[in-house]
């Protein structure tokens, strides 16, 4: 699930790799835009046994780095840009769904109102799509 406004610059890495991943075939993409809460109804639909949200969310490093973040690892309350705290929405799907919920959180240098996605966290969307590609391209217990 793809989560960000692409209007402000950087927060638009979410919605970029949904769209790599849409564009490449996966099945099950979601680009929810800055209200990932008001698509919850699809993931209902799906039932996955997992959903990896994609958001730009400083994470002390530098622009265009990433980290794999569980709801624990997320704070309660503070900046956020969507109208329900990220964390609550995946705490709220785990509870509901019975699914593990993660964030790829990417590091953003500028998510000002009109800003363009700087270099690196554009090149980062690239390759952490490349990289889901890869690892959905596996078959299921290949031995790898």
């Amino acid at each position: 699930m793809g989560v960000g406004d692409t209007e402000r610059g950087d927060d638009g890495v979410g919605p970029l790799v949904a769209q790599l991943l849409a564009e490449a075939g996966v099945q099950g993409v979601i680009d929810s835009g800055a209200s990932p809460e008001l698509d919850t109804w699809r993931l209902r639909e799906m039932r996955p046994d997992s959903v990896l949200f994609v958001d730009a969310a400083a994470i002390g490093g530098s622009p265009g780095d990433a980290a794999l973040l569980s709801p624990a690892d997320l704070r309660k309350s503070g900046f956020d840009t969507h109208r329900a705290p990220l964390k609550l929405t995946m705490e709220y799907l785990e509870n509901d769904l019975g699914c593990r919920c993660f964030l790829l959180a990417v590091e953003p240098r500028d998510v000002r109102q009109g800003a363009e996605m700087c270099p690196e966290v554009r090149r980062s969307a690239t390759d952490l799509a490349g990289i889901l590609l890869e690892c959905g391209a596996k078959p299921p217990h290949s031995g790898d």
